[in-house]
């Protein structure tokens, strides 16, 4: 009984690593180990570009991609999250796509990046939590604070500023609710929120269409 309860038990463990890896370590994909279509819930090391499905824990190396779902922390030159992405970036280039952000029968937020991106060049569909960098980008909602060079959204729920407060551009496509420190500021709709800077532009809702120093609607 004892040995068929142990047989049980290591047949269920290999069943799970057939699928999921402890470790990955990649050269180049596809020579690595294990293959890119396994999931890694552990440590991955990618020495010039490395490749899995979905992946939690830690991800480092020199380019890194998770096809899928992507939870935990990643340092290197280019992170990449194909889907999902839940935890932090910390690169050259970081770059969501939430490939399933349009996912029938789930609420939009679902499929929200949510953490923290930082490096020269961060870019998500829509994000929650910290950009930093020279150029950040949300193609669709950004909610926390963007702090860069250039920061770009469509709807902003939160604060665009730059590196230091006031040198940045910022541009809302969209709606903002919240603020914009910076030299030049656009929202295309105030919603409820101010701008700080040298120019200030606002096509619908602000004090008036331009203002140097302040503009916005309370």
């Amino acid at each position: 009984m004892k040995k068929l309860a142990l047989a049980m038990v290591l047949s269920a463990v290999g069943a799970a690593f057939a699928e999921t890896a402890p470790v990955m370590v990649s050269l180049v994909t596809p020579v690595q180990a294990p293959a890119s279509d396994r999931d890694v819930k552990g440590l991955r090391l990618s020495l010039i570009y490395g490749e899995c499905a979905d992946f939690t824990g830690l991800d480092i190396g020199l380019a890194n991609r998770a096809a899928g779902d992507f939870t935990g922390l990643a340092v290197g030159g280019v992170n990449i999250a194909g889907k999902e992405f839940n935890g932090g970036q910390i690169g050259l280039v970081n770059w969501n796509g939430n490939a399933d952000f349009d996912k029938v029968g789930e609420p939009d937020w679902a499929h929200v990046s949510k953490g923290c991106q930082i490096g020269l060049l961060n870019y998500a569909p829509s994000f929650c939590g910290l950009q930093e960098g020279i150029v950040n980008v949300a193609d669709d909602t950004f909610t926390g604070l963007q702090s860069g060079l250039v920061n770009i959204t469509h709807d902003l729920y939160g604060c665009q500023s730059g590196l230091y407060i006031f040198l940045c551009a910022n541009f809302a496509t969209g709606t903002v609710r919240g603020c914009q420190l910076g030299l030049l500021n656009y929202a295309r709709e105030m919603d409820r929120g101010l701008q700080v800077g040298i120019v200030n532009i606002v096509s619908e809702g602000g004090w008036a269409p331009v203002l140097p120093l302040v503009n916005g609607r309370f």
